[in-house]
């Protein structure tokens, strides 16, 4: 049975940031409402669109450069490079709490922005990811490079042999240069380096247009599904896939499948609860947090696993409570709690 809610958002990627908190402190007379999460999946897929464009001397790399093996003509090919799975929590609206901060033994509550209870008599752990990301080569007009007896050729060929005879010359610089032979040699090594990068950057442009390029263009689709405890499935369609095309919507059948499996483990023993009644013992007893379950994730296709993984989810677990009790009024306990899984990372006393 599958009760998943999905949504899609093509070619998009999403930014990480640092996760802004709330602090709420005792002697507040107002109760500090907050929220346990579901465990939602960030299912991130990468690919890349690798583009093949002949160059305009293509004819002539073998006659002029001995090169055999030029792009002759234009093609356009996809690669699914790999595929990212995350958890975040987002509130869940019916575990929904207030406590009242003025007669009870914690000096503190944090919150995440989104409500979700983080920490008690604490600090939460800052955590930001920066994903660098790799810049595109930007590709110099090679006409910029040409002599005036190149741009004065009266055919292709002849131009085609032009260009080449310059390429050589570029070579034999860069030997002069490299062998200490050269009349003026750079005066130390960071100006060598620069006349050696420039030489470079003159014949790859040069060469290009006998040999061609290749641009690789990275793109993301990131897919978001928050899983029911109902929501075992087994070999259904995340999306698809298309060497020609890219990444398709799952109902695109241009595309190949990439299913997923999602099988709940059921390490977390639910029974039936009263709400109600739940909502006063937790108002009476202490701080509500989540006992999380565990389910199988799997992504694959036809012939390979793209991932497979254990995950904890919330909502396939309990909510316990964590007894007032426990905290002492010197707020010397501390607690720090997943805001993934609602669960507790850690009980400092």
């Amino acid at each position: 049975m599958k009760r998943f809610f999905l949504y899609a958002l093509l070619f998009a990627s999403v930014p990480c940031t640092a996760q802004t908190v709330n602090i709420f402190e005792s002697g507040m007379n107002e109760g500090v409402t907050y929220s346990l999460p579901d465990t939602q999946l960030d299912i991130t897929v990468e690919a890349e669109c690798i583009t093949r464009t002949p160059g305009e001397f293509c004819r002539y790399a073998e006659r002029f450069l001995r090169i055999s093996d030029a792009i002759t003509s234009e093609s356009k090919e996809w690669e699914l490079t790999r595929v990212l799975v995350k958890s975040n929590g987002i509130p869940n609206s019916k575990k929904t709490y207030t406590v009242a901060l003025g007669d009870n033994p914690i000096n503190s509550l944090v919150l995440t922005d989104k409500g979700i209870l983080s920490a008690i008599n604490r600090k939460p752990v800052e955590t930001e990811s920066k994903e660098t990301k790799r810049e595109p080569r930007q590709r110099v007009n090679a006409s910029k490079y040409f002599t005036e007896e190149i741009l004065q050729a009266t055919s292709t060929a002849k131009m085609a042999e032009l260009v080449a005879k310059e390429i050589y010359a570029i070579r034999e610089s860069k030997l002069t240069i490299t062998r200490g032979t050269a009349d003026n040699l750079p005066q130390d090594g960071e100006s060598m380096h620069l006349v050696l990068n420039e030489l470079d950057l003159q014949e790859r442009t040069l060469t290009e247009l006998f040999t061609g390029h290749t641009d690789t263009i990275k793109y993301t689709c990131n897919i978001k599904f928050t899983p029911s405890v109902e929501s075992d499935t087994t070999r259904s369609v995340l999306f698809r896939f298309s060497h020609k095309l890219g990444i398709l919507e799952r109902d695109n059948l241009a595309g190949a499948p990439i299913y997923y499996d999602f099988k709940n483990l059921k390490t977390v023993k639910i029974e039936p609860v009263d709400d109600k009644k739940k909502k006063k013992e937790i108002k009476k007893e202490g701080i509500c947090y989540s006992l999380p379950g565990k389910a199988l994730v799997k992504v694959y296709t036809a012939s390979e696993t793209l991932f497979e993984a254990e995950i904890p989810f919330a909502q396939l677990g309990t909510v316990e409570v964590l007894s007032r009790k426990f905290f002492d009024k010197n707020g010397s306990t501390k607690v720090l709690f997943d805001t993934v899984t609602g669960g507790i990372i850690e009980i400092e006393k």
